[in-house]
């Protein structure tokens, strides 16, 4: 693997980061879980992570006659986040420095609809969130219990009704009390060495299985979840590659115009680090990129790449990638 730049998040890499190369999934760099773990892994899914993430969700439930259209409002739109591009060109994003660490060439108009973004889920007001469910589609910890806690009771009579899902398999509800317009319970599969090709097919099922969906009810933003990177052990970085990979194959085919935005929404540092790190070699800068020089009265911008970079409205920052607004 040649050297490369790697692509900083807005704060330092933590010691847990990611190595700075791209493990495929037959490197041993992930301890796999126990062989005895099972569905109901989900069930007792980092319960801390879920508590941290909706420690608001109590005093939110109190508004339960609060119209759709208000939590729509008070969410995190899309357009207040900042794209791939834009971070490339604050320097927030890095791309690779050899040709050999890139996957796909550069796209302009992709880089315009892909975010990295820290935060909660459940805050964004986008038409579709992605939630990593077991197969009871009934909640569990995690990023799934913070999501059934978020959207309330009616989330849970919603779930009943459908029956569960399979491994790699995708079925959609309502919002109810959140943000978002729809919610994609898509099933991921419990990592396993010994079937990492059925691992990785069912992983990329739960990311064409998704897309596929929004695309058939005409939902145009998706917020995505790290799908089986909690218990269910799928190494971090071979998870945001199959994430990637689908998302630009996804975007690049014949349904890729349906989609305007694709989040791929991180709560801890250790996936920001993943996706920082990976994210450059399918959604690369232009060739020769380089960063917007601040702060110097005398540099100037160097190559926008993208055919210059957008205004933006004066004193308005977005996001930085991997940050909220007001972080």
């Amino acid at each position: 693997m040649a050297d490369k730049r790697s692509p900083s998040p807005a704060t330092e890499k933590h010691e847990d980061a990611r190595p700075a190369s791209r493990p495929r999934l037959d490197d041993e760099t992930d301890p796999a879980p126990p062989a005895q773990a099972s569905e109901a892994a989900g069930e007792a899914d980092t319960a801390a992570e879920a508590m941290e993430m909706t420690e608001d969700v109590a005093e939110e439930g109190k508004k339960g006659d609060e119209p759709e259209e208000e939590l729509r409002e008070k969410g995190v739109k899309p357009e207040e986040l900042k794209t791939i591009r834009e971070a490339y060109e604050d320097g927030s994003l890095e791309g690779y420095t050899d040709a050999e660490d890139i996957v796909y060439p550069h796209k302009a108009e992709l880089n315009d609809k892909v975010i990295i973004w820290r935060g909660d889920i459940t805050k964004l007001a986008v038409d579709c969130i992605v939630n990593a469910a077991n197969k009871s589609l009934l909640g569990g910890g995690g990023v799934d219990g913070a999501i059934h806690s978020a959207a309330g009771h009616t989330l849970y009579d919603e779930c009943k009704k459908l029956n569960g899902a399979e491994t790699g398999e995708t079925k959609l509800t309502g919002g109810h009390r959140l943000p978002a317009k729809h919610i994609a319970h898509t099933v991921g599969p419990i990592f396993s060495r010994n079937k990492r090709e059925w691992c990785e097919e069912k992983l990329r099922s739960c990311y064409t299985s998704t897309l596929g969906l929004c695309v058939e009810k005409g939902l145009r933003s998706v917020a995505l979840s790290g799908i089986s990177t909690g218990v269910y052990g799928y190494p971090l970085d071979a998870a945001a590659q199959v994430a990637c990979d689908e998302v630009r194959k996804f975007l690049e085919g014949e349904d890729g115009d349906k989609i305007d935005h694709v989040i791929f929404c991180v709560f801890r540092q250790i996936d920001v680090n993943s996706y920082l790190d990976n994210v450059p070699a399918y959604f690369p800068p232009p060739p020769g990129f380089k960063k917007t020089v601040k702060g110097d009265a005398g540099a100037e911008d160097e190559s926008k790449g993208d055919g210059g970079a957008k205004e933006e409205a004066e004193g308005a920052e977005k996001p930085t990638a991997g940050e909220t607004k007001d972080e």
